[in-house]
């Protein structure tokens, strides 16, 4: 395998050389090497040195005009970015040895595949101690050392990630370390574990991420919510135990997010794909929302998926037996918002997101109404959708989809199905092509025209005023400011014999 970099980080190995304090190696390590290998884009470098690292990295940053700080005084710890917060972002990490070093240094990392380093003066040269380049030839995870996951019990759950990310398959021994130290994961900060968990997320099919996961008993580990998950079996008319269910939701989701992004049609459903095809007009609309973050770095799409785990995380506490036995699951979406939020503070994820993610799950069974046969999505109930979840109901139309696909795959009626798409079509037509007219339609009247009109306050009455106006234009019922006039004027005078007849 050949090293495969290019003009700007030779550029960048010039400027450290020229800017080493004293006559001493430096190193590339890890991730960079690995990927360079590849021939996959970096968007991080990591360098080594016996010492100084922070003195080098101080000089590199103003010959580089980075931005830079101290990540770690103690293991003298520093991280530049160069062009940051553009799409060509990069950042580098300087660091002294941990140990005597660079062999003892690479042997305290975590999987061979990210042990490769390589001399700056000789860049041509990959340096491999521990056979980390025929394990990533060969898709193989082989810990660093015995003491790999001890060193770091995160590295349990990065394990995952690389599986995930590369398709490698981890060897029996190092299996059994990351199934061993799985409890320690309690000692690691939420902020790691989240950041793991959502890279995770951004790369694939989590499917086989979960299966892995499961094998060493991380799932629970890191989502103790899904241990009540796994001990409800099918119940009609779901084909799958619940356990199952979930992850197909999160499958075919991320089948369809693949396929709006520029991907292929997904193989594993004829429905699905209608549903892919349905989907296309919007579907540069689509990748915009689940791409941009709710709040932070982390994009919406990861969120989207934490809540497809959790939207029905709820139906182990909800379930009840109805008078003819029939196992019910009556307020489980309530139960599984509850939950979500309490997983999303535990993982110290923002307020934004934690509402986001109750919002999602709260109402993921909202639109399986509309694939009851003579069901009609009239504008008054597109208005209050959006009123109730604004953007957020793109996500949830997704989120329907696939959850009534997952629940009967093959015995689907298709006219139970197109029933709910074509309601998902409305909507997103609603909100990409009519939203002045449906969503959010220019108020007729104003407050001060409701005050000076009908002789109001300036209190609580004329926002309930104005959202009922707002829902009756959007509903078509009013149109022209005459007509706005007499709604109020009605609104009022059953307001006031409502209140008399108390």
């Amino acid at each position: 395998m050949k090293l495969q970099t290019d003009d700007r980080t030779r550029a960048i190995f010039e400027v450290i050389l020229a800017c080493l304090p004293a006559p001493m190696p430096v190193y590339l390590v890890g991730g960079a090497v690995r990927d360079m290998l590849l021939g996959l884009p970096v968007k991080d470098l990591d360098f080594v040195v016996p010492s100084d690292s922070l003195r080098l990295a101080r000089a590199v940053r103003r010959n580089l005009g980075a931005a830079g700080f101290t990540l770690d005084d103690e293991r003298q710890t520093a991280r530049l970015i160069l062009a940051q917060g553009t799409p060509s972002e990069l950042i580098l990490d300087f660091v002294s040895f941990t140990g005597m070093n660079l062999q003892e240094d690479l042997s305290n990392r975590d999987f061979t595949i990210n042990t490769l380093a390589v001399a700056l003066d000789q860049p041509d040269l990959v340096l491999d101690f521990l056979g980390g380049e025929r394990d990533l030839r060969d898709k193989r995870l082989r810990a660093a050392s015995a003491r790999s996951m001890e060193l770091d019990p995160l590295r349990v759950l990065r394990g995952a990630r690389l599986c995930l990310a590369y398709q490698l398959t981890p060897e029996a021994a190092t299996l059994e370390l990351m199934r061993a130290s799985v409890p320690s994961l309690e000692r690691v900060s939420a902020e790691r574990v989240r950041d793991e968990i959502f890279k995770i997320f951004e790369l694939g099919n989590p499917d086989d991420a979960f299966l892995l996961m499961d094998s060493i008993g991380l799932t629970e580990q890191v989502f103790p919510e899904v241990r009540g998950m796994k001990c409800v079996p099918a119940y009609p008319p779901h084909v799958h135990s619940l356990w199952k269910h979930t992850r197909q939701v999160m499958r075919y989701l991320w089948d369809v997010r693949y396929f709006l992004s520029g991907g292929e049609l997904p193989a594993t459903h004829d429905f699905l794909r209608e549903i892919c095809e349905a989907l296309k007009p919007y579907a540069s609309d689509i990748s915009q929302i689940l791409n941009k973050p709710v709040q932070g770095n982390r994009p919406r799409w990861s969120l989207l998926m934490l809540a497809a785990l959790y939207h029905d995380a709820g139906k182990p506490a909800a379930q009840t037996l109805d008078e003819k036995g029939r196992t019910r699951f009556i307020g489980h979406e309530r139960i599984s918002a509850e939950l979500i939020g309490e997983r999303a503070r535990a993982l110290m994820l923002g307020r934004a997101e934690v509402d986001y993610l109750r919002l999602v799950a709260a109402n993921h069974m909202r639109l399986h109404y509309f694939s009851n046969e003579g069901a009609v999505l009239t504008d008054r109930a597109a208005y209050r959708y959006f009123r109730d979840l604004g953007e957020a109901g793109v996500d949830v139309a997704l989120l329907s989809l696939v959850d009534m696909l997952a629940a009967y795959e093959g015995t689907l009626d298709l006219a139970k199905g197109r029933r709910e798409l074509k309601a998902v079509l409305e909507l997103l037509d609603d909100w990409y092509t009519r939203r002045q007219q449906v969503v959010e339609p220019e108020l007729l009247l104003n407050g001060n025209e409701l005050q000076r009109e009908f002789g109001l306050k300036p209190d609580a009455l004329i926002g309930q005023l104005l959202a009922a106006l707002r829902e009756a234009q959007a509903s078509g019922e009013v149109y022209n400011k005459s007509g706005a006039l007499q709604f109020v004027a009605q609104y009022l005078q059953n307001k006031t014999f409502h209140e008399r007849n108390l």
